[in-house]
């Protein structure tokens, strides 16, 4: 094994576990780490400390490149003179830009989901990301408008894979770049297939194997919350003119103005932002406000008709009713277990849904854990399906896909040892979220004559449920596109 940092030599204790994640950054701790260097030297008093983000290439005795990353953390050094100076690092990989990096500051308008994957991708290859495999259900469809503003990267990819229902994942192409992939989970690139019987243990050399079943985060009803979403019906707003105000107020914030008129007569309209920019109108508007304002001064009287797009509230509920149906017998009660998530970044209520039905279909059923553990056989990557059979108990005999990777390397005895995850519910997160929080975050303790809304789920009906509107995908996004007009190079 060779390792480099900074490109210069080290070693460390003979001991290194290099664990690679789906989602999460992969990582390895060097123990004891020196240069080279002090092994001709035999001066073991010297200092080493590397700064953190120096490159680190891990390569084995074949030279090919089995990790490489940045250090991130250093500790555990002896000050004292007279001993030993080596150090502890952590080295991370180059997946830890995704989140750390520079945040985005742009609008995706009428993209499709492979196109705004790769207006992202473009947008942090300075990072050494590049685009890799897409393979999607609907990643030709035309998503609405998006802001990335103060976003990291690593936030919109898991938005679009949210609303498309799929996984992605990075992968290393060499020491200079990452590929970030895409995958439906049917469309996943398969793994060896695993049989479970002992000619299969003998000719992988599998030794060790293990299960955990986990229902932690189930849910079969699905809550999804927006603070706002575009509606789909056009509001006609009457206000009447009192002679003196230049400035009107509707009674929601406006998601699209469609037209004013006076006095039956056609307006012109324009944005604060073109007024900005000298085009003159008779009214002008901002995107997410309730403000309406004109330069010109309206005798009492006058009907000024506003016909807009609004912003509400929404909510979309999601249902597994096999699985109500399964515990509520298997219980003799209710058998629905509920889960919410306030999903403020969505403003379309079809991406509510999506989002709703992802959860859905990678929490809706118990997710099997398997651990194996291979010497001296690289039996499968990260992001691999496995299809699992032969086990003596049937329900672990389905597919799982290869959440995390271990790969321990003990040098002085020349070996290797592969520990894989696999999880049955394809569930890519590392940490679980135990339980939603959104209704702590809502109204709590209400005093005497103060009020609280209600929401029925009318579940023989429908698992769709509105406040109030119905609510279709949005074509504009929040401050971001109000703050330039829509062909400013902001929006892509």
């Amino acid at each position: 094994m060779r390792i480099l940092i900074n490109n210069e030599e080290v070693v460390c204790s003979n001991k290194i576990t290099i664990k690679e994640e789906m989602l999460n950054t992969s990582s390895t701790i060097l123990n004891n780490c020196y240069p080279l260097s002090w092994e001709d030297t035999k001066d073991y008093t010297q200092y080493y400390y590397p700064e953190d983000y120096s490159k680190c290439l891990i390569y084995d005795d074949d030279d090919n490149l089995l990790f490489c990353g940045i250090a991130k953390r250093t500790g555990n050094i002896n000050l004292n003179p007279r001993q030993f100076h080596g150090c502890d690092i952590q080295i991370l990989d180059f997946k830890e830009f995704l989140s750390t990096g520079e945040t985005l500051d742009f609008v995706i308008n009428n993209k499709t989901v492979e196109e705004a994957i790769e207006m992202v991708v473009n947008a942090i290859s300075d990072y050494g990301v590049v685009l890799g495999n897409i393979n999607i259900y609907g990643g030709s469809e035309v998503i609405g408008a998006y802001s990335t503003a103060e976003k990291t990267a690593y936030d919109v990819f898991n938005y679009l894979a949210d609303i498309t229902q799929s996984r992605w994942t990075t992968r290393l192409v060499d020491d200079t770049k990452i590929a970030v992939d895409f995958y439906d989970p049917t469309l996943m690139p398969t793994g060896t297939a695993f049989v479970y019987n002992k000619t299969f243990f003998q000719n992988n050399n599998i030794v060790d194997m293990s299960y955990s079943y986990s229902t932690q985060d189930y849910r079969n009803k699905q809550v999804m919350l927006s603070d706002e979403v575009y509606g789909e019906i056009i509001y006609n707003e009457e206000i009447i003119a009192d002679g003196y105000a230049k400035s009107f107020t509707t009674e929601n914030n406006i998601a699209s103005l469609s037209g004013i008129s006076v006095n039956g007569t056609v307006a012109s309209i324009a944005t604060t932002d073109e007024k900005g920019l000298g085009i003159e109108a008779d009214f002008y508007y901002s995107v997410g406000s309730n403000k309406i304002e004109t330069d010109n001064l309206y005798i009492a009287g006058t009907e000024i008709i506003i016909s807009y797009l609004p912003l509400v509230k929404g909510r979309q509920v999601i249902y597994n009713d096999e699985e109500v149906d399964r515990i509520s017998s298997n219980t003799g009660r209710k058998g629905v277990i509920a889960r919410y998530e306030n999903r403020n970044d969505v403003l379309s209520s079809d991406e509510l849904i999506s989002i709703g039905n992802s959860y859905i279909k990678y929490k809706g059923s118990a997710e099997i854990t398997l651990t194996i553990t291979t010497e001296d056989n690289n039996l499968w990557n990260v992001g691999q399906i496995v299809s699992v059979s032969g086990t003596p108990l049937t329900p672990l005999n389905t597919d799982y896909m290869v959440k995390t990777k271990e790969t321990e390397m003990i040098i002085t005895a020349n070996k290797i040892f592969y520990t894989y995850t696999l999880s049955s519910s394809f569930n890519s997160e590392n940490a679980i979220n135990y339980f939603d929080n959104q209704r702590a975050k809502s109204k709590g303790n209400i005093a005497a004559g103060d009020f609280i809304d209600r929401n029925i789920d009318i579940e023989e009906t429908t698992n769709v449920i509105f406040d109030n509107l119905n609510i279709e995908e949005a074509t504009v996004v929040g401050d971001n596109v109000l703050n330039c007009a829509l062909n400013s190079p902001f929006i892509q």
